[in-house]
């Protein structure tokens, strides 16, 4: 999320039916053939759950939405973030978006859109002029996390709290007793 830098408006856009508006090609539409007490069936567009749906879906963002990734928007699967410094080159690029779903018959949730807004809320974090910060509410699961009591558990924990490590100040010396812990329980 380096990109937004200096960035004050951003808008949200939330897709509709995510993978579901990708088309199948007409190739493969007899390997989702399944059957049920009514019937055979074929899927005609990427069904949930498919093998490589979601890395072929990012794919098909990416595509459609290349040139102006990086730039002024981004994209994570169904979630679009289009960013700006000013209102006036805002609404310029929200309105290349907009029509380029259109083209492509990409269709968004109105009540999960935010239009020009100086606050946003984008894959779990906060977004506004000052960066990124994340949901409170996030940090206090991990920090109501049950103690870890198997190294399965304490490897899921780490992998947590792992995530969000770039906004606590000496994440690294708050672990340390964690991995010290690893470390006497014989569990590397």
């Amino acid at each position: 999320m380096d990109e937004l830098h200096g960035s004050k408006v951003f808008s949200k856009i939330d897709l509709r039916l995510g993978y579901n508006q990708a088309r199948m090609k007409e190739g493969d539409i007899h390997k989702t053939a399944f059957k049920i007490h009514g019937g055979h069936f074929e899927y005609l567009v990427m069904p949930f759950g498919l093998t490589n749906a979601s890395a072929t879906f990012q794919g098909l963002m990416n595509d459609v939405f290349k040139e102006y990734i990086r730039r002024f928007f981004l994209v994570f699967f169904d979630d679009i973030l289009i960013y700006c410094k000013d209102l006036q080159h805002h609404i310029s690029h929200l309105h290349m978006v907009l029509l380029t779903m259109r083209r492509n018959s990409l269709y968004a949730k109105k009540y999960k859109c935010y239009f020009g807004v100086g606050r946003v809320e984008y894959l779990g974090h906060f977004i506004t002029k000052d960066g990124v910060s994340t949901d409170y509410a996030k940090f206090m699961v991990v920090k109501n996390w049950p103690i870890p009591t198997s190294l399965k558990q304490f490897r899921g924990f780490l992998g947590l709290a792992g995530y969000y490590r770039r906004f606590v100040r000496g994440y690294g010396g708050i672990t340390r007793p964690l991995t010290n812990m690893l470390k006497k329980n014989n569990f590397y």
